[in-house]
């Protein structure tokens, strides 16, 4: 509890110490791993991506920038899908919506809502969830500084409504992105899933779920980013072929245009 307690700390710490300094909003990052951001796609935008990860699993995502601050989008896929045998597809399409309250200023954080429903790895029909349940309702805060470079602290609390296994109804997240070269971030992120701590059904122990990623900005349009997930291993075997608590390697294609 006390490596969970200072990891909750983290962005708190370095909000006190980096001076604050507005960035560019089309420039942020939308979301960081698994986690969102309050970053938005500019209007008249899109952008597209693959992301694959363990188990065979293969998930593809479009994304459409409506206004300046709204966009939606629609999610597919399923594990299995590299590899030997038959593709164990996701029960249907998920869908995303986010909308921005307000942009980021000099002294406040940018801040928005939105939904998404899709969340990563086999899908549990018993349980009627995804191993890492999908975010559901959520708002996010995200403040970007000047710390060695660009820093960026974003935390938010969600809704999951795959609710079947576990009571708690809201979580919390964090997340911080760390420019180290021009071309290149360093991410983390923190999920508390404080909706995903039951120890019996064979996913969260309690430990939350930490990951770190390297993304590369390969050209303007085109993001190449590799992720650690689950690095505290949390979770436990129980009815999934691979161990749930095991922590795994993903890699993370976007490309983004303009209409």
């Amino acid at each position: 509890m006390k490596r969970v307690s200072f990891l909750a700390a983290v962005p708190v710490l370095l909000v006190l110490i980096a001076p604050s300094v507005p960035f560019a909003q089309d420039d942020d990052p939308i979301d960081l791993i698994r986690t969102p951001t309050a970053g938005m796609l500019p209007r008249a935008s899109y952008d597209t991506g693959i992301r694959v990860y363990a188990d065979g699993g293969v998930l593809s995502r479009v994304r459409v920038g409506l206004r300046e601050s709204v966009f939606f989008g629609f999610t597919f896929g399923g594990t299995q899908v590299i590899g030997a045998g038959e593709p164990d597809w996701n029960p249907r399409v998920e869908f995303l919506l986010r909308g921005r309250l307000f942009g980021e200023s000099y002294l406040g954080p940018a801040l928005a809502i939105g939904y998404d429903s899709q969340g990563y790895g086999p899908y549990d029909d018993g349980l009627d969830r995804y191993q890492n349940k999908s975010r559901g309702f959520y708002a996010v805060a995200s403040k970007h500084f000047l710390f060695l470079g660009e820093l960026g602290l974003h935390a938010g609390v969600n809704y999951s409504l795959e609710r079947d296994d576990d009571d708690d109804e809201v979580n919390a997240f964090f997340g911080v992105e760390k420019s180290i070269h021009r071309a290149l971030d360093f991410l983390v992120e923190y999920d508390l899933a404080t909706n995903d701590n039951e120890d019996n059904v064979g996913f969260g122990e309690g430990k939350g779920y930490l990951s770190a990623a390297l993304l590369w900005r390969m050209t303007e349009t085109l993001h190449f980013q590799v992720d650690l997930h689950n690095l505290l291993e949390n979770g436990e075997q129980g009815g999934l072929e691979r161990d749930p608590g095991e922590w795994s390697r993903e890699i993370r294609i976007t490309y983004r245009d303009y209409f």
